[in-house]
Protein backbone atom coordinates (compact mmCIF):
# COMPACT_ATOMS: atom_id res chain seq x y z
CA UNK A 1 0.00 0.00 0.00
CA UNK A 2 1.15 3.39 -0.61
CA UNK A 3 2.70 5.66 2.11
CA UNK A 4 0.42 7.70 4.24
CA UNK A 5 -1.25 11.02 2.60
CA UNK A 6 0.03 9.63 -1.34
CA UNK A 7 -2.60 10.20 -4.17
CA UNK A 8 -3.83 8.00 -5.98
CA UNK A 9 -6.03 10.04 -8.38
CA UNK A 10 -6.34 13.68 -8.97
CA UNK A 11 -8.33 15.13 -11.47
CA UNK A 12 -8.91 19.28 -12.78
CA UNK A 13 -10.79 19.91 -15.84
CA UNK A 14 -14.18 20.08 -17.93
CA UNK A 15 -16.51 17.09 -17.06
CA UNK A 16 -18.53 15.54 -19.86
CA UNK A 17 -19.89 12.04 -19.99
CA UNK A 18 -17.06 10.62 -22.30
CA UNK A 19 -14.51 12.15 -19.85
CA UNK A 20 -16.23 10.46 -16.83
CA UNK A 21 -16.18 6.91 -18.80
CA UNK A 22 -12.72 7.33 -18.76
CA UNK A 23 -11.91 8.97 -15.59
CA UNK A 24 -13.82 5.99 -14.16
CA UNK A 25 -12.16 3.70 -15.95
CA UNK A 26 -8.74 5.23 -15.17
CA UNK A 27 -9.74 5.16 -11.34
CA UNK A 28 -10.52 1.41 -11.27
CA UNK A 29 -7.31 0.73 -12.73
CA UNK A 30 -5.73 2.77 -10.31
CA UNK A 31 -7.66 1.10 -7.30
CA UNK A 32 -6.89 -1.67 -7.87
CA UNK A 33 -3.23 -1.63 -8.71
CA UNK A 34 -3.13 0.59 -5.25
CA UNK A 35 -5.77 -1.40 -3.16
CA UNK A 36 -5.47 -4.34 -4.58
CA UNK A 37 -8.01 -6.73 -4.70
CA UNK A 38 -10.15 -6.10 -1.57
CA UNK A 39 -13.99 -6.87 -0.61
CA UNK A 40 -14.62 -2.96 -0.34
CA UNK A 41 -13.25 -1.92 -3.95
CA UNK A 42 -17.02 -1.89 -5.71
CA UNK A 43 -18.19 0.39 -2.50
CA UNK A 44 -15.22 2.67 -2.93
CA UNK A 45 -15.53 2.83 -6.31
CA UNK A 46 -19.13 3.42 -6.72
CA UNK A 47 -18.88 6.05 -4.35
CA UNK A 48 -16.41 8.08 -6.71
CA UNK A 49 -18.47 7.45 -9.07
CA UNK A 50 -21.89 8.47 -7.61
CA UNK A 51 -19.53 11.75 -6.79
CA UNK A 52 -18.79 12.52 -10.42
CA UNK A 53 -22.58 11.50 -11.63
CA UNK A 54 -23.78 14.24 -9.31
CA UNK A 55 -21.03 16.67 -10.25
CA UNK A 56 -21.59 16.83 -13.87
CA UNK A 57 -25.31 16.62 -13.29
CA UNK A 58 -25.08 19.98 -11.06
CA UNK A 59 -22.20 21.80 -12.57
CA UNK A 60 -23.12 24.77 -14.40
CA UNK A 61 -19.92 26.13 -15.75
CA UNK A 62 -15.91 25.84 -15.96
CA UNK A 63 -14.30 22.37 -14.57
CA UNK A 64 -14.43 20.17 -11.51
CA UNK A 65 -12.06 18.75 -9.39
CA UNK A 66 -11.78 15.26 -8.56
CA UNK A 67 -9.26 14.05 -5.91
CA UNK A 68 -9.39 10.08 -4.53
CA UNK A 69 -6.61 9.98 -1.97
CA UNK A 70 -5.81 7.33 1.02
CA UNK A 71 -5.30 9.23 4.36
CA UNK A 72 -3.39 6.72 7.15
CA UNK A 73 -6.37 4.42 7.34
CA UNK A 74 -8.81 5.68 5.40
CA UNK A 75 -9.85 6.47 1.99
CA UNK A 76 -10.49 10.19 1.04
CA UNK A 77 -12.81 11.41 -1.89
CA UNK A 78 -13.54 14.45 -2.67
CA UNK A 79 -15.06 16.73 -5.48
CA UNK A 80 -15.43 20.33 -6.72
CA UNK A 81 -17.42 22.34 -9.30
CA UNK A 82 -19.61 24.95 -9.53
CA UNK A 83 -22.98 25.70 -8.91
CA UNK A 84 -26.31 27.80 -9.49
CA UNK A 85 -27.45 29.12 -5.81
CA UNK A 86 -30.48 27.04 -5.44
CA UNK A 87 -28.27 23.35 -6.04
CA UNK A 88 -25.46 24.82 -3.61
CA UNK A 89 -28.21 25.39 -1.16
CA UNK A 90 -29.60 22.35 -1.91
CA UNK A 91 -26.51 20.03 -1.52
CA UNK A 92 -25.68 21.75 1.94
CA UNK A 93 -29.31 20.71 2.90
CA UNK A 94 -29.18 17.07 2.29
CA UNK A 95 -25.62 16.77 3.62
CA UNK A 96 -27.13 18.64 7.01
CA UNK A 97 -29.65 16.49 6.91
CA UNK A 98 -27.61 13.37 6.21
CA UNK A 99 -25.22 14.23 9.18
CA UNK A 100 -27.79 14.27 11.68
CA UNK A 101 -28.92 10.63 10.61
CA UNK A 102 -28.33 6.90 12.02
CA UNK A 103 -27.54 4.53 9.64
CA UNK A 104 -31.37 3.00 10.14
CA UNK A 105 -32.20 6.87 9.30
CA UNK A 106 -30.48 6.75 5.74
CA UNK A 107 -31.26 3.41 4.71
CA UNK A 108 -35.22 4.55 5.28
CA UNK A 109 -34.49 7.93 4.09
CA UNK A 110 -33.39 6.06 0.77
CA UNK A 111 -36.63 3.59 0.63
CA UNK A 112 -38.77 6.59 1.11
CA UNK A 113 -36.83 8.45 -1.85
CA UNK A 114 -37.11 5.36 -4.01
CA UNK A 115 -41.02 5.53 -4.06
CA UNK A 116 -40.89 9.10 -5.09
CA UNK A 117 -42.03 9.34 -8.33
CA UNK A 118 -40.55 13.03 -9.12
CA UNK A 119 -37.43 14.06 -10.60
CA UNK A 120 -35.33 17.24 -10.06
CA UNK A 121 -35.30 19.51 -12.75
CA UNK A 122 -31.73 18.30 -14.04
CA UNK A 123 -33.22 14.74 -14.12
CA UNK A 124 -32.03 13.76 -10.58
CA UNK A 125 -33.86 11.38 -8.67
CA UNK A 126 -32.93 12.80 -4.95
CA UNK A 127 -30.78 9.73 -4.68
CA UNK A 128 -26.84 10.23 -5.17
CA UNK A 129 -26.17 11.60 -1.74
CA UNK A 130 -28.58 8.97 0.12
CA UNK A 131 -26.72 6.15 -2.11
CA UNK A 132 -23.46 7.53 -0.67
CA UNK A 133 -24.10 7.57 2.66
CA UNK A 134 -25.71 4.22 2.72
CA UNK A 135 -22.26 2.83 2.00
CA UNK A 136 -20.24 4.81 4.12
CA UNK A 137 -22.49 6.31 6.93
CA UNK A 138 -23.04 9.94 7.76
CA UNK A 139 -19.03 10.66 7.08
CA UNK A 140 -19.92 13.49 4.10
CA UNK A 141 -19.08 17.42 4.60
CA UNK A 142 -20.34 19.56 1.99
CA UNK A 143 -19.24 23.49 2.01
CA UNK A 144 -20.41 26.00 -0.13
CA UNK A 145 -18.35 29.38 -1.22
CA UNK A 146 -19.69 32.15 -3.70
CA UNK A 147 -17.65 33.12 -6.48
CA UNK A 148 -18.17 35.64 -9.18
CA UNK A 149 -20.51 35.53 -11.69
CA UNK A 150 -23.21 34.91 -9.39
CA UNK A 151 -22.40 30.86 -8.93
CA UNK A 152 -21.07 28.76 -6.09
CA UNK A 153 -18.26 26.43 -5.32
CA UNK A 154 -19.35 23.11 -3.88
CA UNK A 155 -16.95 20.92 -2.29
CA UNK A 156 -18.24 17.40 -1.47
CA UNK A 157 -15.80 15.33 0.84
CA UNK A 158 -16.32 11.77 1.67
CA UNK A 159 -14.21 9.99 4.10
CA UNK A 160 -14.68 6.00 4.81
CA UNK A 161 -12.14 3.78 6.80
CA UNK A 162 -10.42 1.40 4.20
CA UNK A 163 -10.63 -2.52 5.73
CA UNK A 164 -7.76 -4.66 5.64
Amino acid sequence: MNAPNSNLIRYEGLLNSEVRVQLTDLLMAIALTNLGSRGDLKKLFGVAVELLDNAQRYCSAGSVSFQWRIQGPELVIEISNLADKADAERLLAIVASIQSMTSEQIADAFKQQLQDPAFGEKGGAGLGMLQIARKVGNRITADVRPEPDGVYRCTSQVTTLLRS
